[in-house]
């Protein structure tokens, strides 16, 4: 960070659940120059003894000053920021990694205009960098995918209002829930049927042996409206016949809608997944969230927002 406040941070004591944070005193210490926010994304990205593709010889890389590549005796160079969220930026590493402090903290969700204002850059730049950090925190989302088994998954198909489709379809999206224990899994979802919920579920929840729902219309939908034998068990009173475990579907939607309906008012159809992405990501850490921030910096995948499935994915399996 370009300053220090000189005064030492306070932990917020509060047992609830998302209300601790990253302070920007230890942002600050962490990231106080240009080359420490380099130097971290270096750590992350490449290991010293990376092999080089050209001579195909390890190490030997060593940087030139003022520049941000590597370059290898051979003359091969390399940028740990290549296909990152930081790929080709103009702006100084330091208010990106401000910028990321603001998105793990908030729980309102943050703007552009914002940005604008906190960070002292244009419109379109400040855009673009929300644009990119949601991206960046949709990839690392999708990299925790798939590390745990569950024996039994929560569906609950929603509708999203006020989203902007065009002049021709209604201002409507269908997203797809799926929950088990403590963490929410959302996709935005075009066609509401049977083969389509059962492969999105597949993608967002795998290994996952029985699918539960409490709404009445996502059981319709598993069982083809009566043609065929339901995928998912219509329990109604599931959360009430088990007080001790958490609707986290209905906790999702109580964090999320308030926020996307009054700070982004005029998000489209082919944007919705990323702002969901991004709640999505602080939601799952809720229970330890002095750590978002650092999770959003402790890996930076590879991004490729042109190449997506129909689960929203972005990551190049070989990232």
């Amino acid at each position: 960070m370009p300053f220090t406040l000189d005064y030492e941070p306070s932990r917020f004591s509060s047992p609830r659940p998302g209300y601790d944070g990253t302070s920007l005193q230890d942002a600050a210490r962490a990231f106080a120059t240009e080359e420490a926010c380099f130097d971290h994304v270096l750590q992350r990205r490449l290991e010293p003894e990376a092999e080089c593709k050209k001579c195909h010889k390890v190490g030997h890389w060593y940087r030139r000053r003022g520049y941000k590549y590597l370059q290898h005796a051979c003359g091969a160079a390399i940028s740990p920021l290549a296909g990152t969220l930081l790929h080709a930026t103009k702006l100084p590493l330091r208010l990106w990694f401000y910028a990321m402090l603001h998105f793990a903290n908030s729980h309102e969700g943050v703007n552009s205009g914002f940005l604008e204002r906190q960070l002292g850059i244009g419109y379109l730049a400040a855009f673009r960098m929300a644009h990119k950090i949601r991206l960046h925190m949709a990839a690392i989302e999708e990299l925790s995918r798939g590390s745990e088994q569950y024996d039994s998954v929560h569906a609950r198909l929603e509708i999203i209002n006020n989203v902007r489709t065009g002049p021709h379809h209604r201002d409507i999206a269908n997203i797809l829930l799926a929950a088990a224990g403590q963490r929410v899994e959302v996709a935005v979802i075009d066609e509401v049927r049977r083969h389509t919920v059962k492969r999105v579920i597949s993608d967002l929840m795998p290994g996952q042996k029985e699918i539960l729902t409490t709404c009445y219309r996502t059981s319709r939908v598993f069982a083809a409206y009566g043609a065929r034998k339901p995928l998912a068990a219509y329990v109604p009173r599931h959360f009430i016949d088990h007080p001790e475990e958490v609707d986290t579907i209905s906790g999702f939607m109580s964090y999320f809608l308030w926020p996307f309906r009054t700070n982004h008012r005029h998000v489209s159809h082919a944007h919705l997944w990323l702002y969901i992405k991004e709640f999505q990501f602080r939601y799952n850490r809720r229970h330890r969230s002095r750590d978002t921030y650092w999770d959003m910096v402790s890996a930076f995948p590879q991004i490729f927002p042109k190449k997506l499935s129909g689960a929203n994915s972005l990551l190049d399996p070989g990232a």
